[in-house]
């Protein structure tokens, strides 16, 4: 039986630093398979530079558990493993000879225990930490180890993936009667000294009046990577990175320099200073990306299944911020009988499982773009659209899980909005014959395609100025309102394609704060149909049957909610 090792690979910086060359080295060393799981674009030669390791690159999504989850599963489905190392790039090595012995205890250690971890933690509740830990044969044949693996999804933020995860599987090693043993034992005098030291917040001088007593007990936010740092340094070899980026608690971090040589100490500090920048410390407490907030929202993309331009021609653009309403979602799509890729921008990563579990049996292809929640519908529509993901298609449809609801009326508007542009398949089949017909840049919803001048709100020196950076509009001219209000509709990519030429100073979404008018999004959604106009193309609904609009009376029209 082999034994294996599934190490969950993450770099800021999109590589593979000296550090992580030093942790293959050493795990290839000690395990018989590799299991190399990224979400870097890395160097196809590094499966080739360390013997038995294979290498899965897979989206930036569900944190070091979900990489655990692939490579395990793989790992399991491939070959017979008698004990799994579960490790992942958090920490640097400060001493490749005393990891390699720390590694070498965890094994030998196993043939004792069914786990076998570096650290254990307090912090939120015990938890044996998953940074490195050993699972012997005995629990990798068990179904409820399974069963926590089906488990293993995307969330919402890094909290509850300790939480759900980390935290959940020491509960059911609690629950299961699993032995375990974890390195780093730390003395009750470590503990009492670190528990008051926690609690004052001093340096690791203490003060001589701090004397420890019996009765004291380690805190719960205690995290002994932190407290512990250089017991963990002269045991097992390496230092939280984390902790040297941020040293949130004043530690003395004198040991890294008497542990680690000094060509070794540059590279780590080279590493540490390449990615500071891209980290933060949260309300949690904890260190997570940092989000940097660009004029567009950024996002960051898992795809499923990937077509030919020539195999499918229609797509589909959905922003769901209400998951709950997937399903009635799904209803509506299946009236698109004709093969369509799908792009569904999120604001929340744990919804990502279950988008991909609904509309990969609608779809050809699943993107998912989790998403900075700026800009509404409209902000990541942008973002795609910009990117030049759609442009190789004829017709593609935009929609979001409306639900207005600061009016009564949201569900019936929304509904009325789902069946215009998708209610049937006559419907869908006559939207997407209008556009490739080479005439008609949009199609949407007759009934609210709003005209009056009441409905520009507080929006018009902002429209002006977006058809002026994309088309040329002369600063004197006038508009004449026309759009389709509630922003679902077919189009076609190239009809608009001004939306690439505004400077993206000016593509600066607002922070979501419950907005009714003013916004960006909503000076956007006033633009699109002068946009394809401007490019030759006519706006127009199905009743019309590709005659502009704008040249039929829309006074009366009006929308439930406004």
């Amino acid at each position: 039986m082999d034994s294996v090792a599934i190490v969950a690979h993450f770099d800021a910086n999109d590589c593979v630093e000296v550090n992580s060359v030093d942790l293959l080295t050493c795990i290839t060393k000690n395990f018989d398979r590799t299991v190399l799981v990224t979400t870097s674009k890395i160097d196809v030669d590094i499966a080739e530079r360390f013997p038995n390791t294979v290498v899965i690159q897979r989206p930036n999504f569900g944190y070091d558990f979900y990489s655990y989850r692939v490579g395990l599963t793989y790992a399991l489905k491939k070959w017979e493993v008698g004990s799994a190392l579960l490790v992942n790039s958090s920490f640097a090595i400060l001493s490749k000879s005393i990891f390699d012995s720390a590694l070498s205890r965890m094994i030998d250690l196993g043939s004792d225990y069914d786990v076998v971890g570096a650290t254990e933690s307090h912090q939120f509740s015990w938890h044996v930490q998953s940074y490195l830990v050993l699972l012997g044969s005995k629990i990798l044949r068990e179904p409820w180890l399974d069963a926590f693996l089906s488990s293993v999804e995307p969330t919402n933020s890094k909290f509850d993936t300790i939480q759900r995860f980390e935290i959940g599987l020491s509960s059911m090693l609690k629950h299961n009667n699993v032995k375990v043993a974890t390195l780093v034992q730390p003395a009750s005098e470590q503990r009492e000294f670190s528990a008051i030291y926690w609690s004052m917040g001093k340096r690791k001088q203490y003060a001589a009046d701090l004397v420890p007593t019996s009765n004291v007990t380690l805190a719960p936010g205690l995290n002994p990577v932190h407290y512990l740092a250089e017991s963990i340094a002269r045991e097992l070899g390496y230092v939280k990175l984390e902790l040297l980026r941020e040293n949130p608690h004043q530690i003395d971090l004198a040991f890294v320099d008497e542990i680690c040589d000094q060509e070794r100490l540059i590279e780590i500090r080279e590493m540490v200073n390449r990615s500071r920048a891209s980290y933060a410390r949260g309300s949690d407490s904890l260190s997570t990306l940092r989000t940097e907030m660009g004029p567009l929202p950024t996002a960051k993309i898992a795809r499923w299944q990937r077509t030919k331009p020539e195999q499918v021609r229609v797509a589909v653009v959905l922003h769901l911020y209400y998951v709950e309403m997937i399903y009635d979602i799904c209803q509506l799509l299946q009236n698109i009988v004709l093969p369509f890729d799908m792009y569904v921008t999120t604001a929340f990563e744990g919804d990502s499982a279950e988008i991909f579990s609904r509309f990969s049996k609608l779809a050809q292809s699943v993107s998912v773009y989790c998403s900075e929640n700026r800009g509404r519908d409209i902000g990541p529509f942008v973002s795609i659209y910009r990117s030049g993901a759609l442009d190789r298609y004829d017709a593609v449809l935009k929609i979001h899980s409306k639900k207005s609801t600061y009016s009564t009326n949201g569900v019936v508007w929304r509904d009325r909005l789902y069946g215009s542009v998708a209610g049937d398949s006559l419907t869908v089949l006559r939207s997407v014959e209008l556009i490739k017909s080479g005439k008609v840049g949009i199609v949407g919803p007759h009934r609210y395609y709003l005209t009056s001048d009441r409905f520009w709100g507080a929006n018009r020196d902002t429209v002006h100025r977006l058809l002026q950076e994309m088309t040329g509009l002369d600063a004197e001219a006038n508009i004449d309102l026309g759009f389709f209000a509630g922003s679902m509709f077919w189009f076609a990519p190239k009809a608009l394609s001004p939306l690439k030429n505004i400077p993206e100073t000016s593509l600066v979404f607002e922070a979501e704060n419950g907005q009714q008018d003013g916004t960006l999004a909503h000076a956007i959604e006033r633009v699109f149909c002068p946009v394809v106009r401007s490019q030759g193309f006519a706006a127009s609904s199905v009743l019309l049957r590709g005659m502009d609009i704008q040249g039929y009376s829309s006074i009366e029209n009006d929308v439930p909610v406004l």
